[in-house]
Formats: C-alpha cells, sequence, structure tokens
C-alpha cells in the first residue's frame, strides 16, 4: 500500500470557523454510536409475507416518566396463501396486553424481540385485514436510545420525550415491520400527552382534542408512503410558530416549527435559513415531495438532527445542519435506501447538498474551507469502501469518513464529469422514477439514472470509487521552454484500486494571467503538452477542488530535482526526500493559516530530513520547506 502525498506551489489560507459540524458530531447526527446488539437489526427480516397499508399508532405519553402505553392498529394485505399467522418487531422491553383481530382476542407469542399472532381465521391472498395490537413499558433501557426521555434543557427543568428509530430502533417502542422494503402506504399518530405540552409528528396536524381534564389527544395524519425508522414523535412544553416559503410557480409550504420557549426568540431568526434552501432545492432537484403537507422542525436534546418525514428533529440551528436535514426529504424520505449497505445514498446526497446549498448561498471562503474538510475526512479511511459489507455495524453505518463525506465526494466527482445540467436531470429522473420515487433504491439505481442521462458508462467509476478503498495520489511533474508546457502526470494509489481513471484539472498562472487546462489521464504515467502565451511560475492542482486526491507539484528544471514526503497521514515523524536539494528551513500552518511549528535542517540532513510532528493535533496540516531559491509547499495528514 502506498502513502498518498500532497505538495502544492503555494500556502493556502483556510477558514474552518464555518464548519457546519465537527467530526463528533457527524456520528451522532442520526443515531447513537454506541455499541448495538446485531440481533435487534436481523428481526429486520420478518414480514416479507405480507404488504403494510396503513398503522394507526394510538399512544399515551407523559414525559413526566418513562413508560408509555399504547394500541397499533395495522392494515396489510397477505402475499400468500393459507395467511394464518403474522410477525411484528417489538422488543422485550414492551409489555403486549392483548391483540384484537375481527374484534376478538387471539393467540400471540411474545420473544426474542419478535411477536407472532396466531390468527383464529385464514386472511386470503391479497385481501386487506386489520389487526390491533395493545401494549405498555418502559423503552428508554434500550440500547440503541430510540425512545428517550430527559431532563436537561438549558434554563428549563421540563422534561422531554423523542424518538429516533434509524436504523432498527422503531420495534423498541412499537409493534411494527422494520424493513427497507415495504414502506407504509399512509399513517395516523394519535398521540395522549398531559396538558401543557404539545406532540410532534409526521404530517399534517389535524385536530387537538380534549381527553380528560388534564390530557389531550394531539392528531397527526400523513398520506404519503413512509419507511418503519422515519415514524417519530416528541412530547414537551413546545411553543410553536410557523414560517412559509413561496416557489417559483407559486406554490407555497408552511414550515413548522416546534421549540423550546425559552428559545422562542433565537429560533425565530435562525429556522428562517430553510426558505432560501429550500427555494434552491426545489430548483434543481425538483418539487418538495410532500407539498400537501409540510416541512417542519422539533428542538430536541442531541447534538445533530434526524431528517423525520416532514419534521426534522433538530439539536441545532446551523445552516449545515438545517440544510442537511432537508436535503434529506429528497434523498433518504421520498427516495430511500433499499439496503443499509448503500446508506451512502442517504447520507452522502444530504452531505453533498449542503455543500450545493452553502456554494450557492453563502460566500467562496466559507464554501471552501468545508469542501476542504469534507475531503480531509474522506481522506481518512483508505483501508474500507463506501459500500458498507457489516450492516449491523452501526458505528460503520454511520461513518462521517466514508458514508459521510467520501459518499459527498463520490457525488461531487460525478458532478465534475458529467456537467451541471446532465447531473441534476439525472437527479431528477432518479427521484422520480415510478420504481423509485416513494419507495426504495440501491446503488445500481441511481447509476442507471446517471447513466442513461449522460450517456456515460460509469461501471469503472462505481467499481473505483464505491466499492473499491483508497484514493489516488498524483505527482505532476512540469517545465516550460518557451510557449510549450511539458506535464508529466504519475498515478499512485493507497487502496485495492489500481488506477483511477478521473479527468483533472490544472491552473497554470503567474501574477498576470492563468490558463485551466483538464487532462484525462489514461494509465499510471501519462505525458501532455501544451502550449501557452505566458511564463508559468506555477500550477495549481484541481482548483476547484473536484476530485478526491493528494497530490503534489513539482517544476523540474533539472529531472534530479525531486520532492517526497512521507508517511501521508503520519503518526509521529514526518520524512522529506529531497534528493540532495538544499532546503534548509521549514514552517507547518493548520488549515486556518496560522503557523503552529517551524524549525531548520541541520547539515547531515542532506537526503532524508526528519520532522518531529508528535506535538500537534490530528488534522489536515500544510508544510512550507525553503531552499536558497525556491520554496514547496505541501499538505499532509496527522492522524
Amino acid at each position: 500500500m502506498r502513502n498518498g502525498i500532497l505538495l502544492i506551489t503555494s500556502l493556502v489560507i483556510f477558514q474552518t470557523n464555518c464548519l457546519s459540524q465537527s467530526e463528533a458530531e457527524f456520528k451522532s447526527q442520526h443515531r447513537n454510536i454506541s455499541q448495538f446488539q446485531s440481533t435487534l437489526g436481523k428481526k429486520s427480516l420478518i414480514g416479507k409475507d405480507y404488504d403494510i397499508i396503513y398503522h394507526r399508532l394510538s399512544l399515551n405519553i407523559d414525559p413526566r416518566q418513562r413508560q408509555m402505553s399504547g394500541c397499533v392498529t395495522s392494515y396489510l394485505k397477505p402475499l400468500t396463501s393459507n395467511f394464518n399467522k403474522i410477525y411484528f418487531d417489538l422488543s422485550d422491553s414492551l409489555a403486549v396486553d392483548s391483540v384484537l383481530f375481527h374484534g376478538v382476542n387471539t393467540a400471540f407469542n411474545h420473544i426474542n424481540s419478535s411477536l407472532e399472532i396466531r390468527l383464529n381465521s385464514t386472511i386470503p391472498l391479497g385481501q386487506l385485514d386489520s389487526i390491533s395490537v395493545y401494549y405498555s413499558g418502559d423503552p428508554t433501557g434500550n440500547p440503541s436510545r430510540s425512545y428517550e426521555r430527559e431532563s436537561g434543557r438549558a434554563n428549563s427543568a421540563t422534561p422531554i420525550i423523542w424518538t429516533l428509530s434509524q436504523p432498527y430502533g422503531a420495534m423498541e417502542w412499537w409493534p411494527c415491520k422494520q424493513s427497507l422494503y415495504d414502506k407504509i402506504d399512509s399513517l395516523d399518530m394519535e398521540i395522549t400527552i398531559p396538558k401543557g405540552n404539545k406532540a410532534a409528528g409526521i404530517g399534517v396536524l389535524v385536530s387537538v382534542k380534549e381527553k380528560t381534564d388534564s390530557t389531550q389527544t394531539y392528531c397527526w395524519k400523513h398520506r404519503y408512503p413512509i419507511t418503519t425508522y422515519l415514524v417519530a414523535t416528541a412530547v414537551t412544553n413546545y411553543d410553536s410558530f410557523s414560517d412559509w416559503v413561496t416557489f417559483k410557480n407559486g406554490d407555497s409550504l408552511e414550515i413548522l416549527n416546534y421549540i423550546f420557549p425559552e428559545n422562542r426568540i433565537y429560533m425565530e431568526e435562525a429556522v428562517k435559513k430553510t426558505i432560501p434552501i429550500m427555494q434552491l432545492f426545489d430548483s434543481l432537484i425538483g418539487t418538495y415531495p410532500f407539498i400537501e403537507e409540510k416541512y417542519g422542525h422539533a428542538e430536541f436534546l442531541r447534538g445533530g438532527g434526524m431528517e423525520h418525514q416532514t419534521m426534522s428533529f433538530m439539536g441545532s440551528w446551523n445552516f449545515g445542519l438545517i440544510a442537511h436535514e432537508l436535503a434529506h426529504q429528497w434523498f433518504g424520505n421520498q427516495v430511500t435506501c433499499g439496503s443499509w449497505s448503500d446508506l451512502w445514498l442517504n447520507e452522502g446526497f444530504a452531505t453533498y447538498f449542503t455543500l450545493i446549498a452553502r456554494e450557492a448561498l453563502q460566500d467562496s471562503i466559507t464554501w471552501r474551507s468545508v469542501q476542504l474538510g469534507s475531503q480531509e475526512r474522506a481522506l481518512r479511511e483508505t483501508d474500507k469502501s463506501v459500500f458498507v459489507t457489516d450492516t449491523f455495524d452501526v458505528s460503520r453505518l454511520f461513518s462521517s469518513h466514508l458514508t459521510y463525506n467520501k459518499g459527498a465526494q463520490l457525488l461531487r466527482m460525478i458532478h465534475w464529469q458529467i456537467g451541471d445540467s446532465l447531473f441534476y436531470k439525472g437527479l431528477r429522473n432518479y427521484l422520480s422514477a415510478p420504481e423509485l420515487n416513494n419507495s426504495f433504491a440501491r446503488t445500481s439505481d441511481l447509476k442507471f439514472h446517471l447513466e442513461s442521462t449522460s450517456r456515460k458508462d460509469l461501471s469503472e467509476f462505481f467499481n473505483d470509487w464505491f466499492y473499491g478503498t483508497g484514493n489516488p495520489h498524483y505527482t505532476i511533474n512540469w517545465s516550460q521552454t518557451g510557449k510549450n508546457i511539458d506535464i508529466r502526470v504519475k498515478q499512485t494509489t493507497n487502496g485495492d484500486v489500481d488506477f483511477f481513471e478521473m479527468p483533472i484539472q490544472l491552473r497554470l498562472r503567474n501574477t498576470v494571467k492563468q490558463k485551466d487546462i483538464i487532462l484525462n489521464p489514461s494509465s499510471s504515467n501519462f505525458n501532455q503538452s501544451f502550449v501557452v502565451d505566458f511564463a508559468v511560475d506555477s500550477i495549481d492542482f484541481d482548483p476547484n477542488l473536484w476530485v478526491l486526491a493528494t497530490n503534489e507539484v513539482i517544476h523540474t528544471d533539472d529531472v534530479n530535482k525531486e520532492v517526497l514526503i512521507f508517511p501521508n497521514p503520519a503518526q509521529e515523524y514526518l520524512t522529506l526526500s529531497s534528493f540532495g536539494y538544499p532546503f534548509s528551513s521549514y514552517r507547518i500552518a493548520n488549515v486556518a493559516g496560522q503557523i503552529i511549528a517551524e524549525g531548520r535542517f541541520t547539515n547531515d540532513q542532506k537526503i532524508f530530513k526528519t520532522i518531529d510532528i508528535s506535538g500537534i493535533t490530528n488534522g489536515l496540516y500544510l508544510i512550507e520547506f525553503k531552499g536558497p531559491d525556491t520554496s514547496v509547499t505541501a499538505r499532509f495528514v496527522k492522524k
């Protein structure tokens, strides 16, 4: 395995104060990445012999206590003959009180988080029928934290109950078919709560009914298909307000916000960022998928967020998180990954569309800083692919390096290769395809629609970047004679891919002029010449940050004047091999441009010069080497 090396010819100053989330927040964005028992995931294979049509969740929730109770009525159609047993996923921490079929108690067996219901008559193939499960218990002790009770709000001791079921947690608070192959066609949620609270929910709030002198029932109606893990509620003493977004065709949509009352003044301004982001996404990829209902936010006590269908749960309110969760309404909710192996179809898209929103709506410095941060994360785990082989490894599923950031950079490279128009057209075709819209997709489905639109074969690209590991490193050697620029490109890799076929952009420049050129290397060693009408003093690799790669650019007046740094990423020491060129000093800067270390080389360090980096924290850095008449700058990763 070769280590990637990055050398560039000028010191770049990066701004990092606008990054939307830290790595820790990425890891907690949708799940608690604590160890999750794989047996929970294995239960998701039940229920392939029936089609879920409708659920009505009638729940009793009091934030002051952990116990909850409810009745879930499910309408279904058998997909096999002689259908006389129904299986639901349901945690053993919940006790089933009774099961009614045609108004009569029917036998059941509840063990190992599986609820087997033995019907007292057979339902014919394809006939709609229903069954009601009454249950109660304390779901808060489950390992995935899919149903949480907390009271840690700032300036308030008021407790909150909230749910977050992705990937395997829905069964921990209601009986369901936990799958990625059968969406619920429609849903009602009737949530009875103590007065003084509000219950956030999916879809449209139909009514708030008086239940008793001390309780009321929030009735939510959702008439779009929804996968099980996106069903959610949150209950506390919410305040609420609405914004409205208007689209180019004149349609408008309510953005309903449930927020903690102590945060009302701040939130009224913070959530307005949603409006231009939604208008942008609407213009690029099509109408908001749930336009007949609403979009909304519900505040909860988690550092990141969760894209519950029509109402994202939010732990913070920065631009990046708002954009990320909103993008999921198209990528993850309208079209859902058909296997957790393809989770990047949810998370990679949401991460990339956050970058797209920043590029369109924020300043270029902010966008460049966030894009560099995403590339730096995506370069960290070179021994694993974006494709997930162990779908019960929840930490791997929600890897910020691979599923989120490398997935996003994979999309950016496709965007670069096929161009704006065809990229967005391909995505619109993907989202609106009858077999995918409001259903499930695999990576092969996305590939098909991008290929059909662009007329470009992406097989090698997906084999390299999605199924393969590692990334390319480019060594660019160049020289100029008169108006002729000779460029030699050498590609090495640090994973299991021998050669990444990828166009690259170079910017030839001096203090007055510049020219961008595109090369299409066809092999690991590639040469090409160009004619320019000015004296080039430097070349920038990939100035628009399209390609996920490390690089070094070397001006070779003499073919023996070569520079190499290794290993990269490095842990304790970094070694410079200058092949005798007399670099005398170095300085290291962080991505904000601050010099954090510098030093000089001794006379005995002629060929290999070793630099101690043990005292700096993990991250991406720039190191500049200086000699009598030249300097070279490199990027390296400390891990």
